[in-house]
């Protein structure tokens, strides 16, 4: 793209009105500029994320073998096999909400994936490396709506459930094993739920055509700022 090409779709041109005037405080700038800041962060192993403070936003990404997954392994952590958030204590029942920067919550959601993945009888936990952002839970939304609908992750869009926590007890025998689980099986939780009426090929055969439509990584967003790797975390 030219220097003249990518000024004009940073800065909107022509017309008049609120809706031809740049608006970095509006709802979806504000979410883009952090999901910019995620994907500007260097990937780290996920078997070894380290001890941090806070909530926030964060990807995953696959760098293996797996044949369903040729599409989009690489190193570089292009497109993200899963995106997630991990919101502040307190905000589901939206009482006594703990600060973004409070506990450890992105961090703790980053490793109840990392055994997860461990699990799985056909995944490497080595396979896997993650991005991740402490940020204000008033942006994360956005930006984990943006990263979903811009790079449509697999296991967010076909193979639901990778999010998912063993649930109560007598629930698990009246509710189907969530696809991830049909797919990646390991978990012992999961494995004693009922199967997925289909069972695991058509499953697999989505995935495949999911990837022939979205396993092409996009190329860099107009008027990405840079952003240092998050090198000033809050220890514990």
């Amino acid at each position: 793209m030219t220097e003249s090409s990518e000024h004009s779709r940073r800065i909107p041109s022509g017309g008049s009105g609120r809706d031809h005037i740049y608006d970095p405080l509006r709802r979806e700038n504000l979410g883009r500029s952090v999901l910019w800041a995620l994907v500007s962060s260097k990937p780290v192993p996920l078997a070894h994320i380290p001890d941090f403070r806070g909530s926030g936003i964060y990807a995953i990404y696959y760098a293996g073998p797996h044949e369903l997954y040729t599409r989009i392994s690489s190193t570089t952590c292009d497109i993200p096999i899963y995106v997630g958030k991990a919101d502040p204590e307190g905000s589901r029942k939206g009482q006594n909400v703990g600060a973004a920067w409070e506990g450890t919550k992105l961090r703790d959601r980053l490793r109840q994936h990392a055994r997860k993945i461990d699990n799985a009888l056909d995944l490497a936990l080595s396979d896997f490396f993650a991005r991740y952002l402490p940020a204000d839970d008033l942006f994360t939304p956005m930006a984990e709506r943006l990263m979903i609908g811009d790079l449509q992750p697999v296991w967010n869009v076909v193979l639901e459930g990778f999010g998912v926590n063993r649930q109560g007890a007598g629930r698990e025998d009246r509710q189907l094993r969530p696809k991830w689980h049909e797919v990646h099986r390991g978990s012992p939780w999961a494995d004693g739920m009922p199967a997925q009426l289909a069972g695991p090929v058509p499953l697999r055969a989505a995935v495949v055509a999911h990837l022939e439509r979205h396993g092409t990584a996009p190329s860099a967003s107009d008027g990405e700022p840079g952003q240092p790797g998050l090198t000033d975390l809050s220890p514990i």
